[in-house]
């Protein structure tokens, strides 16, 4: 019922991502269960090329890179380091650590406590997904967009005179990955998709920037960086608070 030889392709010219053919099977395959056990499928039914893109391409995100996609960055074999982007749409990544070289870790340390504690009072954070009761929460789109969380019932903020915290933004350094290889990209100008509190594993289509040598750090601005959206199951433990807190007991324990 699927194209998978057309899906592949679409993928690969619109987001340059090259999928591994057992991935897709398997994709596939449950995509198209998943269909058939909720009647949107009968006997010798086909869907458009499009919906069928867009149903693997929802699949895609939530996956490890490493596991449904082909490396596309290209090494320099004696450094180690990335030297080239792909051509094309460009280079289908996953964050797999966002840091804001600009704030200290203690600061942003502080801020999200601050925010945790203002939004168990009432408020979802915006990164968080949507919970099972129909609390609002974060969700990315693939265009990128973010829906922020509102208030649940009976707690209005505003009538008790209560102001949000806010993260601190700086300057943001990301670690990319094509399942082989990691990218260093640092913001040359704020990327208003970007902020700190991203998701691990979000993907991202990466079109442009400066390599700086030997290091193979990408300089990047908003022309050159696209948020795809996603996060796959295993980084859902990976909060920005998590995360903070194992890097400053790193620091601690090296000093």
């Amino acid at each position: 019922m699927f194209d998978k030889t057309g899906i592949a392709a679409a993928i690969k010219s619109k987001y340059g991502a090259s999928l591994r053919p057992p991935w897709l099977e398997q994709c596939v395959a449950h995509v198209e269960a998943e269909l058939a056990a909720a009647g949107h499928l009968g006997d010798g039914a086909r869907l458009h090329l499009e919906a069928q893109v867009r149903l693997v391409l929802e699949q895609l995100l939530s996956a490890e890179i490493g596991e449904a996609c082909y490396p596309v960055l290209s090494v320099d074999a004696g450094s180690g380091c990335v030297s080239g982007l792909p051509g094309g749409p460009g280079a289908f990544l996953q964050v797999q650590e966002v840091l804001d070289v600009g704030v200290s870790k203690h600061s942003m340390w502080e801020a999200v406590r601050e925010m945790e504690d203002y939004e168990q009072r009432g408020i979802r954070p915006s990164y968080l997904p949507d919970t099972d009761d129909g609390d609002g929460g974060g969700v990315f789109t693939v265009s990128g967009t973010q829906h922020s969380g509102v208030a649940v019932a009976g707690m209005d903020v505003e009538s008790e005179g209560e102001r949000k915290p806010k993260i601190p933004r700086g300057m943001l350094k990301l670690v990319l990955t094509d399942g082989r290889a990691r990218l260093s990209a640092l913001e040359t100008t704020a990327v208003p998709q970007l902020h700190v509190e991203l998701p691990v594993g979000t993907k991202v289509l990466v079109s442009s920037g400066q390599l700086l040598t030997p290091t193979g750090v990408l300089c990047m601005d908003a022309s050159g960086i696209r948020v795809l959206g996603g996060a796959p199951a295993q980084y859902q433990g990976f909060s920005l608070r998590a995360r903070l807190e194992q890097q400053l007991r790193a620091e601690r324990a090296g000093q």
